[in-house]
Order: C-alpha cells, then structure tokens, then sequence
C-alpha cells in the first residue's frame, strides 16, 4: 500500500522537448533518411552519412545540455523522464566500451602513421573504407542514448516510419522492372553495373537487402502486436510489400536475416494463439505477394533484372501456391481453436522444428565443407560447402583476414588496424584477389563481426558482442509483455544475422542503432515505476 502512495505522489511527468526532439528526430530517420540523395547514387553513402551525422550531433548536442542541467538542477522536479538517463545497464556499457576502443584503436594507428595530421581525417571520416571511422560511431553512440532516453511512443511516429519504408520498397519493386519513376537510371543509361546492382534511393541492392531485413520483421512485429484495426491494416500491406521489396533487391544475406527473424518470432508467439494466428497470416501474405511478382513478371513479359536464388524459388516455384492456403489455414486454426495447452504444445513443437532445423544446416555444413568437399553442389546446396569460393568469395575474404591477424602485433590483436582500415591491411591479398576472382580489391570483410576483429580488434569486437548480445536478450524478454518491443526483436536479430555476411555502412547501422534504442527504450519503462510511455497499441 505504501508503495503506491509513494507512486501516487511522483511528480507529474509532461512532454518536453527532449521528447520532442527525439520524436522529430526518428520521424526524420525513418522518412528522410532513406530518400535523402543529392546526386543520383554516385553520393548515396555519403548523402546519409553525412545527414546522419549533422543531425544526430545537432540532437545529442542539445539534449546533453538539457540533461546536465536537470541533473544538477536544486528542483525537486529534477529529470522529466521516468529513469536516470545516466544510470547505465549492460547494453549502455557495451556501447560505450565499443566507442572507447574505437577511440584507442585510432589513437594505435595514428602512432605508426606517416602523416597523422591525414591519417586522422581519414580515420575520423572513414574514407579508407566505407565513413565507418570514429566519427560514425561516435554518432552512432549518441544516437543510441538520446533515442533510448527519450523516445516518446505516439502512434503518429508508426506512421511516418511506414512512409519511408512503403516509398523505398516500391520505388526498387518498379525500378526492378527498369522503371524509372524517379529519373535515375537516365543518367546511367550506358553504365550496365548501375543498371543491375543500384535501385530505389539506396543504392547498392546489398544495402536495399540490408535495410529491407528492417523493415519487414518491423511490419510483422507491427502486424501481430497491435491491437488498432487501420494499423494492423497498414502492416499487412506492409509486409507484403516490404517482401516484395526482399525478393526485388536479390540478396541471401536479408533473406537469412529474416529466417532467423521469423523463426525466434514463432517461438515467442507460439504462446499466445491469437498472436501466432496473425504470423501465420503474416507469412500467407508473404506467399501472395511473391505471386503478385509473378504476375507483374508475366505483364512485363519478363523485362526484369533477374531473379536468384531464394527470390527465384519464391516467384517462380510452383510449391509456394500450395504454402498461401497452407499458412491461411494454420491462421484461422489457431484463432478458432479452443484446444486444451494448445500454447503448451504449440511452444514445444515450434521450438523442436526450429532445433532441428539448425541442427540440420549444422550437420549438412560440417559435412559438405569436412567431409564431402568434392561432389558437385545445386544453387542451393552450395551454401553448405564453406571454402574460399563460398558466398561469392566471401569466404575467400574471411580466411585471409584470421590469416591477416597472425601478422598483428599484440596492441593489433587488442585494438585493430584502426577504424574501418580493412582496405589497408588487406592489400597484400589484392593481387591474388584478382588472379582467382577478378575484384581489384576490397575494404571490408563482408562479415561485420570479422571486419570489426581486423579493425578495431579483440575488444572492439567482444564489446560491440556485448552490446547487441545485451540488446538481443532484453528484447525477448520484453518481447512477452511489450507490444513496441515485440516490433523490435524481429529486426534486431534479423539485422544482427545477416550482418554475418554483410558490410557496416551509414545507410543501413543506423537503422538498426535505432531499433536497438527503441526496443531498450520500452525496457528502461517497464522497469520504471515513472511511467512516461504508455504504448497502447
């Protein structure tokens, strides 16, 4: 009882214009951002490198000085938010020690430098590889605390995030059909490469993987945990889109992302049958969005880019018709059973279908790459055979650089080469890059966990671990009993999976800092007894 009276008798929490910054600030993030472009794609990196970077200093900036001052303000009313913003918790220290050996391991590299006065700019900015330098994750540092700190749930900000992402994903949908709805691709009628492997206002169709791995799980995770009918409308036309948008950009790096995403998802929901029914719904969507393709395809009379892989097999193979009722069904069974622990055995037997199933990619793993190294593989088959041809010479590229890390001093080992310096240490590879694969050469590992060991070492990359391990934990948790979480562990774990075979830049890192900061957000509330954001969905 005395507990709440004392609840009874906090002070009354208001919006401010911290949270009213913060709110601009990812309404500006998830509509901006990713159809902000200055000149054509020629500067896409750099565009929203730089916006990033201006805005999120102009916003950490201002609210560290609103923060200090309420902290060592004498009113009683010190902080309006519902926790200390500078009480730290694991995923906070994860961050902050990535930041710090980011800062060590450029201090290390700036020793042995010729000319540190370029050397540092170069570092600072990361023009040796792709802006991920010291300033980036400086940004994306503040990025982390200000949104954590003060995101303020308003059902408008849903909005806008779906603007962003509905535009960016039809936009590559039609560019993949050689639309050009927006004037790009004129400038580069004669340049094929563009022609191919650029679409929508991203750039790289690896980076529209990247960011679609985001959206997706996110119009699932909406689609499922909300209870307001014209949202759940929103993220069904969503989910079929942002699918649409997976099998357009033609990368098995955002597909083993969101496979990973759906399987922790089913696991989770597989205890609450009307939210199970909605994935379920969910994936049937899915399925007759990539038969929707299949029909544009055939309107188009196949005047397309190419479909690969997993893209392929969901437009083209006739065994998705039979996955659309299949999944249509499975909804309307669990929102129309009355089974006695159906959660129970709904939960087990999800959970025994996803362990074999990792057990199974285990198995086949080991034995095409140990054992069987020498049987011809199909299109699909191949990914179970690891060497250094695997994943269009990736594997080539992560072998060479635990090669690489023999060579480190022990100062290397612990900090790196220094912040995104890939392109420097593995110049001695370049020439045989060539001879065997026909790359000149490259600046990242294409794996950000392997990049991070090389560049900013054994503690760069346990501390970076730590903070998305951190992040990752938390987020399921919540997952049971916040419905913004729930939207957010689908992107978390499917950004964190195909970051194993995908490269940090500034048009994808720092949606998934954002999402990290939002679903730790939702957390730091229900461990409050000030409650500020009440989400109702």
């Amino acid at each position: 009882m005395a507990k709440k009276n004392s609840a009874s008798k906090a002070p009354k929490l208001r919006f401010t214009v911290s949270h009213a910054m913060v709110t601009l600030y990812t309404i500006l993030m998830f509509t901006l951002f990713p159809l902000f472009l200055t000149n054509y794609y020629q500067s896409a990196r750099r565009d929203k490198f730089w916006l990033f970077v201006i805005v999120t200093a102009i916003v950490g900036v201002t609210l560290g000085i609103i923060a200090l001052c309420q902290h060592f303000s004498k009113s009683n009313e010190k902080l309006n938010t519902y926790f200390d913003p500078f009480k730290l918790n694991l995923t906070d220290i994860g961050m902050l020690a990535f930041l710090g050996v980011t800062v060590i391991s450029t201090i290390v590299a700036l020793i042995g430098a010729e000319n540190a006065g370029e050397a540092f700019e170069k570092l600072l900015l990361g023009s040796y590889g792709r802006n991920m330098g010291l300033l980036m994750i400086l940004m994306m540092a503040v990025c982390y605390f200000c949104v954590s700190r003060y995101f303020y749930y308003t059902k408008y900000v849903i909005y806008f995030m779906f603007i962003g992402m509905t535009i960016m994903s039809f936009v590559a949908i039609v560019n993949f059909y050689h639309i050009d709805i927006l004037g790009i691709f004129a400038k580069y009628q004669t340049n094929e490469n563009v022609q191919v492997n650029f679409t929508s206002t991203i750039g790289n169709k690896n980076y529209l993987s990247a960011m679609i791995t985001v959206a997706l799980p996110f119009s699932v995770g909406l689609a499922v945990a909300t209870k307001d009918k014209i949202l759940r409308i929103i993220a069904y036309v969503s989910t079929g889109l942002q699918f649409m948008g997976l099998l357009v950009a033609t990368s098995d790096g955002g597909f083993l992302g969101c496979f990973a995403a759906f399987a922790v998802m089913l696991v989770i929901l597989s205890r609450d049958r009307i939210k199970l029914s909605k994935f379920f719904f969910c994936l049937c969507i899915m399925m007759a969005s990539a038969k929707l393709l299949w029909l544009f395809d055939l309107l188009m009379k196949g005047n397309n880019k190419g479909y690969t892989s997993f893209s392929e097999i969901f437009v083209y193979n006739n065994f998705v018709f039979i996955l659309i009722p299949v999944f249509l069904l499975l909804a309307i069974y669990c929102q129309k059973t009355k089974a006695e622990h159906f959660e129970k055995y709904c939960f087990i037997t999800s959970l025994s279908i996803i362990a074999v199933g990792v057990l199974a990619i285990i198995v086949l793993f080991i034995y095409y790459s140990l054992i069987d190294t020498t049987s011809t593989l199909g299109s699909f088959t191949r990914f179970f055979r690891f060497d250094e041809k695997w994943g269009t010479h990736r594997g080539f590229f992560w072998i060479k650089s635990f090669e690489l890390m023999n060579d480190f001093n022990f100062f290397e080992i612990l900090f790196g080469s220094g912040p995104d310096t890939f392109y420097n240490v593995f110049a001695v590879y370049f020439d045989e890059l060539h001879a065997r694969f026909g790359d000149t050469s490259t600046n990242a590992a294409h794996n950000v966990y392997i990049n991070y060991l090389v560049t900013v070492g054994v503690t760069g990359l346990l501390s970076y671990l730590l903070f998305v391990g951190s992040a990752i934990v938390n987020s399921v948790k919540n997952a049971k009993v916040n419905p913004l979480a729930l939207m957010c562990v689908g992107v978390i774990v499917a950004y964190a999976t195909q970051d194993i075979v995908n490269i940090a830049n500034p048009v994808n890192t720092p949606w998934f800092i954002m999402f990290i900061a939002l679903s730790e957000a939702t957390r730091l509330k229900a461990n409050s007894s000030e409650r500020l954001m009440e989400v109702n969905f």
